[in-house]
């Protein structure tokens, strides 16, 4: 991984989101950063797509380092202008940072791609679902070899009630609290009346 110096205070990684978070808390900086912000970036990281997202990833990571963090995604591929969506995520940030962390835990924000003063509001949200249509594609190169493409139809989107894609689609901001321990805890009950033995 290389390291850019473009300033006193700004750098870039040659990595991933998460290489760069690695990076900045373990020999960057001098002091551990007081909050991670990944993104703004383009498209949706909604429902399922958080366990693919590198947006919710170098969020993670940062919680994972005992840092707040928020990861921030524009819900477009299009080309787009991030000044508001830019300007909210400094005025969440503060709010965090006056709050106090809490715990390890990521903010997953998703704006809705339209203009600003359409958007309605901020929803507290938790994720939804989506209805996946993948496909494997195989092809062949000019060498005869195979490769593969995974394409498919869009997702369908589940805007169930409550959820980060029902906001969305509403017009409203989407804000998620993520927590990092992942463990199904009725099923931990549940599995301790099977009956395994090693």
């Amino acid at each position: 991984l290389r390291i850019h110096r473009h300033d006193e205070r700004r750098f870039s990684v040659d990595g991933t989101p998460t290489d760069c978070v690695l990076i900045a808390a373990h020999g960057l900086l001098e002091h551990k950063p007081d909050l991670v912000v990944s993104g703004v970036n383009h498209g949706p990281n909604m429902g399922e797509d958080v366990f693919y997202s590198g947006t919710v990833a170098a969020a993670i990571e940062g919680a994972m380092q005992g840092v707040p963090a928020i990861a921030a995604s524009l819900v477009t591929r299009e080309a787009a202008d991030f000044t508001e969506s830019a300007r909210f995520i400094r005025d969440l940030a503060s709010e965090v940072m006056r709050r106090g962390p809490a715990g390890k835990q990521v903010l997953n924000v998703n704006l809705p791609h339209r203009p600003w003063s359409e958007i309605r509001g901020v929803r507290f949200t938790r994720l939804g679902s989506r209805v996946y249509s993948d496909t494997l594609i195989e092809k062949v190169d000019p060498r005869g070899r195979a490769y593969y493409w995974i394409g498919g139809r869009d997702p369908v989107w589940q805007a169930d009630e409550g959820t980060d894609f029902q906001a969305v689609s509403e017009g409203y901001i989407s804000v998620t609290p993520l927590a990092l321990d992942l463990t199904d805890y009725r099923a931990v009950v549940d599995m301790e009346r099977w009956n395994l033995e090693p």
